[in-house]
């Protein structure tokens, strides 16, 4: 006499359980499977705005310290501090690509302006490099600090100062007016000779990587 269990309805509905297993196991596995797609398209994305989020930032702390370092005119003074016989006052580093005036090392530049300061102190000592180069009307490229070629994933910011005739050199070499220092002690141009009271409007920009 055959035991219950071995009844052809007992395989049926064994046979039904095991498919019913084989079914969820395999929906586990789809659903788990989707997640994971799921979670390789919104990781990127997600990730690339938090970037651009710091990186505005970064640049927002440069343009800051462009402006405070302007507030009590330091940063048209680091603009007027060159020599009589050319160049930047205690400049020793080499120039820049293209330029033939010495620039200045970071600890120099924090020791000229403060600028420098800020800079080193927000940037340099936390792993940050930078360039601050002048942009004066109708002069060639002037670079302060040179720490290479900056990559295209650079971030800069720039402050505008104006300069006046009456306005002087700031070195320890020299304080004549701006209009009175010759053409071959000037590291800017006169640009408005004669014409108005001004010297020049020079663009402070620094880029940062």
């Amino acid at each position: 006499m055959p035991r219950p269990h071995d009844s052809p309805d007992g395989d049926t509905d064994r046979g039904q359980a095991y498919t019913l297993e084989g079914f969820i196991g395999a929906m586990v596995v789809l659903m788990a499977v989707l997640f994971a797609l799921q979670s390789v398209v919104i990781t990127p994305t997600t990730g690339g705005q938090a970037d651009r989020t710091a990186q505005l930032q970064i640049q927002q702390e440069v343009q800051d310290s462009l402006i405070v370092s302007s507030q009590d005119g330091n940063l048209s003074e680091i603009v007027r501090n060159w020599h009589d016989d050319g160049g930047f006052e205690d400049a020793g580093q080499p120039p820049a690509p293209n330029e033939d005036t010495k620039t200045y090392s970071v600890d120099r530049f924090a020791n000229e302006s403060v600028l420098g300061a800020i800079l080193k102190e927000r940037f340099s000592e936390n792993g940050w490099t930078y360039n601050v180069e002048l942009y004066a009307e109708d002069g060639e490229k002037r670079t302060l600090v040179y720490q290479g070629s900056p990559p295209s994933s650079s971030l800069t910011a720039s402050y505008t100062v104006t300069l006046y005739d009456n306005q002087t050199v700031t070195s320890d070499s020299s304080d004549d007016k701006l209009h009175e220092t010759s053409s071959n002690e000037r590291m800017i141009p006169h640009k408005y000779d004669g014409e108005t009271p001004l010297y020049n409007v020079v663009e402070v920009r620094v880029i940062v990587w």
